[in-house]
């Protein structure tokens, strides 16, 4: 209940409409007032029981009552208004206090402490206020102890020795926990600084890497040179949905979408799986290849094991749902260029004749089909069963022999 009790309290005047910027700083001034208005009322208990001048009594009670309103001041959502308000108030309370109490009753310590307060009650927009309050209370510390020539035990001659002595070491002790305190804060500040920066780093990372391929992810955050590799053993994959433009008249926008996402989805799976690197989804097309950015020996069997897994995902999404969509798919293997471009939105992306070739293959293929170039069938011929379909024209390659992936052997 106490917990309870207490986070209400320092949680006065933050609601969903609290800038985020401000929060921690409204928390912090709210727990430091309450931990004031705390030692406030011991200054006022100790007073009746020592017997003090009923003139320090009503200080002490304007004292509370104008740090407490800084309660009210955060409610009223007057944020910047609440720290001037504190900032001011504390520092000539205090001042009046070692004026009239003397030099060696050590209030000016917690002017010192209200210096460091104020670095932690104003976020980054306010700085400026923040230093003309800090060198309004660096005036007041500077006049009390040097400028004001206050007597050693102050204009109040007539305090009892007792509450003096008690004044003296209650404020010492003060101090001391007040260091205790704002080392505290400091540290958990400083900590949760850090911790939330680790999340905002390995969110920006996880980012990146769905962006990129690891590798070049780590690459791009070590140095900002340009990334352009070439891979000599590659294995491309293109694939597209047979009659998607004459679907997305039949559907709404949001099942289009939702189509695309749940087949694409298995596709990015089914991509870890064979260790194979989606490049990117191209309206329907989907394309992925082996051996980059990694190098790999059989990146043909692991493209030729991933195509065929494609149909089955597709088999399986027209048994669930009852649509009948078909899939062509298309495979060559050869060199290509690997790279980063772009500033804004950059991409990793593959460039050659091997791309287009295999873009190609795709393009001129059959339904259901997997289509392969004599260059691909004969890195699986030992290991998988291909059937001859025969000679294609293809543009800018001219007739091509073409196999048909049907499985492992």
């Amino acid at each position: 209940m106490l917990q309870r009790s207490w986070n209400n309290l320092i949680g006065i005047g933050i609601d969903s409409q609290t800038p985020a910027s401000e929060t921690r700083q409204i928390v912090f001034l709210n727990a430091v007032v309450l931990l004031v208005l705390i030692l406030v009322g011991q200054n006022i208990v100790f007073g009746l029981i020592y017997n003090v001048p009923p003139a320090l009594l009503l200080l002490f009670m304007a004292h509370g009552l104008c740090i407490g309103i800084v309660l009210l001041w955060n409610k009223l959502r007057l944020y910047l208004f609440a720290r001037v308000w504190f900032a001011v108030a504390a520092t000539t309370f205090l001042s009046t206090y070692q004026v009239l109490m003397g030099t060696e009753s050590r209030w000016d310590v917690f002017l010192v402490v209200c210096v460091f307060l104020q670095c932690l009650m104003f976020p980054a927009t306010q700085r400026r206020w923040m230093f003309a309050v800090m060198i309004f209370t660096g005036i007041c510390f500077f006049a009390v102890n040097f400028a004001l020539n206050v007597p050693t035990k102050g204009l109040m001659q007539n305090l009892s020795a007792s509450y003096w002595s008690m004044e003296k070491a209650g404020n010492q002790a003060g101090f001391l926990f007040c260091g205790i305190a704002m080392g505290s804060v400091a540290f958990q500040v400083i900590n949760r600084a850090e911790r939330n920066l680790a999340i905002e780093r390995d969110r920006s990372d996880r980012l990146l890497t769905n962006i990129l391929p690891v590798p070049i992810a780590e690459r791009l955050k070590q140095s900002h040179d340009l990334i352009a590799d070439d891979f000599a053993e590659t294995t491309v994959l293109f694939a597209d949905i047979v009659g998607f433009t004459r679907y997305t008249d039949t559907v709404s926008p949001k099942q289009l979408i939702s189509l695309l996402n749940s087949v694409f989805t298995k596709f990015d799976d089914l991509s870890q799986k064979h260790r194979a690197e989606k490049i990117k989804t191209i309206g329907d097309a989907y394309m992925a290849v082996a051996g980059v950015p990694i190098q790999s020996s059989n990146h043909a069997e692991q493209m030729a094991a991933l195509a065929l897994d494609m149909l089955q995902v597709i088999v399986q999404h027209n048994r669930d749902t009852g649509q009948s969509l078909q899939i062509r798919i298309g495979l060559h293997s050869g060199p290509v260029v690997a790279g980063v471009i772009g500033k804004q939105k950059f991409a990793y992306d593959l460039w050659g004749d091997t791309v287009n070739t295999a873009a190609r293959m795709e393009a001129h293929g059959i339904a259901g089909e997997i289509q392969v170039t004599p260059e691909t069938r004969a890195l699986l011929k030992p290991n998988y069963h291909l059937e001859e379909r025969g000679w294609i024209d293809i543009k800018g390659k001219g007739l091509i022999q073409v196999y048909l992936l049907k499985g492992k052997q």
